[in-house]
Order: C-alpha cells, then sequence, then structure tokens
C-alpha cells in the first residue's frame, strides 16, 4: 500500500502573476498575444469566483473599448481550459462556471456561500482509481474532485450573534 502524496496547502491563484505566466506560455508556444486576448485575460484575472462565458463576454462589452468577438472569447476560454489556466468548476445547483488555476493536477474547495474557489494539488486518490481499473478493466484517463463548503469567512459571519 503506497502513501497517498501530502495536499499542497490550498491556494489563490495570484491574477498578476497568472496573467504573466499565461502570456509566457502563449509566446513559447507560439501563439499570438493579441489584443483581443490580452483583454480577455485582463478581464479574466479580475473575477474573484467562478465567471460563465456569457458572464465574461458582457464584461468585456461593458468595460469600454473593442468588445472582442464571441468567437475569440470562446476559443481563448477553451485554449485556456485544455492548457490548464482555467478550470471548470461545477456548482451545488448545477451550473458550471470557470476559475483561473495552474497547469497541472489540481483539484478545488468551493465555498457554497460567497463563491470563493481556492486550488490545491496532490491527490490521495491514486491508488483508488488504479484498484477501480483493475476491477473494471476501465482505462481511466482522469479524474475531477471539487470539494463543496464554507470558507473561513463565511463561516465566521455566520457564527456571528448578529448574523441570520
Amino acid at each position: 500500500m503506497t502513501t497517498p502524496e501530502a495536499p499542497t496547502p490550498p491556494a489563490r491563484v495570484n491574477p498578476e502573476a497568472w496573467m504573466q505566466a499565461v502570456r509566457g506560455a502563449w509566446r513559447v508556444g507560439g501563439l499570438r498575444v493579441t489584443e483581443p486576448r490580452l483583454r480577455v485575460l485582463q478581464t479574466i484575472a479580475r473575477y474573484g469566483a467562478p465567471f460563465s462565458a456569457e458572464q465574461l463576454y458582457d464584461d468585456l462589452s461593458r468595460d469600454g473599448g473593442e468588445r472582442p468577438g464571441r468567437a475569440t472569447v470562446y476559443r481563448t476560454l477553451e485554449h485556456l481550459h485544455s492548457a490548464g489556466w482555467l478550470a471548470r468548476i461545477h456548482g451545488g445547483a448545477g451550473e458550471a462556471g470557470y476559475v483561473t488555476s495552474l497547469p497541472g493536477h489540481v483539484h478545488h474547495l468551493v465555498c457554497t456561500s460567497c463563491g470563493t474557489v481556492i486550488a490545491f494539488a496532490g491527490c490521495a486518490l491514486d491508488e483508488l482509481v488504479a484498484r477501480l481499473a483493475a476491477q473494471t478493466d476501465f482505462a481511466i484517463e482522469g479524474h475531477l474532485l471539487q470539494l463543496y463548503g464554507r470558507c473561513a469567512t463565511c463561516r465566521k459571519a455566520r457564527s456571528h450573534p448578529c448574523a441570520d
């Protein structure tokens, strides 16, 4: 029996560092860093909670300047997601959204009160995945782990005597 890898402490993605890392990855990968893509990145970096593609598109039209086309927004989202720079978050009520992430094997804690999402690395599911693959003859290619609960801020606010 193997010892599960200890999770890396949860952390929020720093917006400025995230934007710089994405821009660098785009340059290295040969993807042009265009003004419309930069506007999409800047808008995404301002979000502190999960956002939808439609919300992003609408917000780009409100912040002044020339709005990128819908196709550019959706292609940029898909590129960021497939490269690991965005993660899809599935809410408890079935809604889905995106949050900034980092490439690699990352899971998320999702606050059901305020929507805060905190990423963490490390996975104790490897042994379970291997056992399931052997038992079912299923070629498991990946998994998604999102844990739902209330963050420390929301728990403190809720425990306050004046909270509803």
